[in-house]
């Protein structure tokens, strides 16, 4: 059936009045998304300076692109709420965040039934900054605070929002026996809505962390980071609080002036987390993430290893080469474990066994290290290669021969060596407490010393004098 051509005309008409509607629906639309829109909303939130350079959105199509922002600390220009133009220069600051761009992608369909479906959160380039003193309280933190005043009035719900702020730091240090007591004292006011997230993006980015107790810099460079999957309903966190995170990067550790690498270590953490503590609704104060520490990383100083090869003078005697732990320590093949973070402390969940220079160090499980104040309680154990426990051993008898004579060599070397030998190989269990910089680091077993071994084995057998004698 052949339509009139009127029929195609108003086809046509219709057409071209929906794209004039559309696009100037758009333009409406669009007009009410600006820099000072979006910073106005984030500085009623928290307690920060936003500065934004551009934003072009495109509501239709659910996307916003942001660029230029840089957040750091509050100043009178954001408790005004001043318009961008007409506000001073941000002073700089040691504590922020910057990015190149954001670009935001969200479905409107399920935004206008009260949901927030973000298909895809793309971040470039960016670059945080920040430092933490030794109680484990970061620079950051006052940001996060709810705002006194917004657009110069004073906010009324700040003291509120600051009370529970308060509650969930105090809840984070108590003991996990108590942390019933303030269940009923928190929500998960810091999500507006149910949300889901299909994938964040991290294309590049920087870390900065200055210790300030022990004056060391932690990087974090090269950071390639994702979370997907995102599903979070601050009503209904028990059933609704999940992502699956995946973040790769280069972590070093340098000293004060950052002029000496103390460590350098190429990482991946990937797996399932639980974004939020259940309870407040606050960011989740005690993540475990499956962590990999990559081939080639290397430790150029580790005091734990210079005490540790320091406690070991009386195998040292008899043998036992120490020089592969005072030396450049380079990871041999990547390992891969569950480490646990809560406010700073970094635990291991699980025995964390790593390969060294061809030995393996053992950490045991719940063996911990406050990063802000170096503290620390490490259980572990040093097991050395195939190759140097029999160059050990071998070394051991040919030195207490020519000392003592064969018959006795090898009954010494056995009273020295049986405690700390393990499946064949020098098997050291020690423990490591303290300042992580001037650790105490002692044997968990106990050492013979070389002249009370020689004493012990000619006891055992007072004949091996005699052919102790005739052997020399």
């Amino acid at each position: 059936m052949k339509l009139p051509r009127i029929t195609y005309k108003r086809v046509i008409i219709i057409l071209i009045f929906a794209a004039i509607f559309t696009a100037v629906l758009n333009g409406v639309l669009s007009s009410k998304i600006n820099k000072d829109i979006i910073v106005g909303y984030l500085e009623s939130e928290k307690n920060i300076r936003v500065d934004i350079d551009k934003v072009s959105p495109n509501i239709l199509l659910g996307n916003v692109n942001i660029e230029g922002v840089l957040i750091g600390p509050r100043d009178s220009d954001s408790d005004q709420g001043l318009l961008i133009a007409e506000r001073a220069k941000p002073s700089p600051s040691k504590t922020r965040i910057k990015i190149s761009s954001v670009s935001l992608n969200v479905s409107l369909m399920d935004f206008l039934f009260g949901k927030l479906s973000i298909r895809s959160l793309i971040i470039n380039e960016l670059d945080l900054s920040y430092s933490v003193n030794e109680e484990g309280n970061h620079s950051l933190d006052p940001l996060l605070d709810p705002p006194k005043y917004i657009k110069g009035l004073l906010n009324p719900e700040y003291e509120g929002k600051k009370k529970r702020r308060e509650l969930a730091k105090m809840r984070r240090k108590l003991d996990s026996g108590s942390e019933d007591l303030l269940d009923d004292s928190f929500n998960a006011s810091e999500v507006p809505m149910p949300t889901t997230l299909d994938e964040l993006i991290i294309k590049g980015g920087k870390v900065a962390i200055k210790l300030d107790k022990s004056g060391n810099n932690v990087y974090l460079s090269n950071i390639k980071g994702s979370i997907a999957d995102l599903d979070v309903d601050p009503q209904n966190l028990k059933e609704h609080n999940s992502a699956l995170l995946g973040l790769a990067g280069n972590l070093k550790v340098m000293g004060p002036k950052s002029d000496s690498e103390y460590a350098s270590f190429d990482l991946r953490a990937e797996g399932s987390i639980q974004p939020f503590e259940v309870s407040s609704g606050f960011l989740n104060p005690d993540l475990v993430t499956r962590l990999t520490v990559e081939e080639g990383s290397k430790i150029v100083s580790l005091p734990i290893a210079t005490r540790l090869a320091s406690t070991l003078e009386q195998l040292e005697s008899a043998g036992l080469d120490l020089s592969v732990i005072d030396d450049l320590l380079v990871v041999d093949k990547d390992s891969t474990f569950n480490l646990g973070l809560r406010n700073y402390i970094l635990r291991a969940v699980e025995p964390l066994s790593v390969m060294i220079n061809g030995n393996e160090l053992t950490l045991e499980k719940n063996s911990w290290l406050n990063t802000a104040n170096d503290e620390h309680l490490i259980n572990a154990s040093f097991t050395f290669s195939d190759k140097i426990s029999g160059k050990a051993f071998e070394k051991s008898y040919d030195y207490l021969s020519e000392r003592v004579g064969k018959g006795v060599a090898s009954a010494v070397s056995e009273l020295l060596f049986t405690p700390v030998t393990k499946n064949g190989k020098i098997h050291i269990p020690f423990v490591s407490s303290g300042d992580f910089n001037r650790p105490k680091v002692r044997p968990s077993v106990e050492l013979k010393d070389l002249a009370d071994a020689i004493k012990e084995g000619l006891k055992k057998d007072p004949l091996s004098i005699l052919k102790g004698l005739l052997d020399r």
